[in-house]
């Protein structure tokens, strides 16, 4: 691509900076101050779910992994506490007290309040291949 004549006098005249903010403003500048450097880090929030009222105290994330073995069973519980459910491997269908039933495979997140969250008398959940599940669960726990 030829540059014009104006492209070269303000090249010349104009700090380098400027020259990329004009750039911006009329349409987008193929040019950079420098090379763009690959990204380093990447950051997704991959779930997010209210936690109503929290009272005041001292709390702790505690983070466990919660591994099934293939065609696992996890039997009815009550939660202590809420928190987030992070799939890294496998799948697990639950068996929610009011939502039915629902399979969460690698990757997906769900949230279990704490309280009565499946039937009582029924498998609260189970591994429902031949392959283990790891789910990794995130709570916030009061610090007693």
């Amino acid at each position: 691509m030829q540059k014009s004549g104006a492209w070269i006098w303000l090249k010349e005249k104009l700090p380098p900076i400027s020259i990329f903010v004009l750039g911006l403003i009329f349409g987008g500048a193929s040019f950079s101050l420098k090379a763009q450097e690959p990204l380093q880090f990447r950051s997704d929030v991959i779930a997010q779910y209210p936690m109503g009222h929290v009272d005041a105290g001292n709390y702790a994330l505690r983070a466990t992994l919660t591994t099934i073995a293939p065609d696992g069973k996890i039997p009815y519980h009550v939660h202590e506490f809420g928190g987030i459910r992070y799939m890294l491997e496998g799948a697990l269908t639950m068996i929610w007290k009011e939502k039915g039933t629902q399979t969460f495979s690698q990757g997906s997140t769900y949230y279990e309040g704490p309280g009565e969250n499946h039937p009582s008398g029924v498998m609260a959940a189970h591994n429902p291949n031949d392959k283990t599940t790891r789910v990794l669960i995130v709570e916030l726990v009061p610090v007693k």
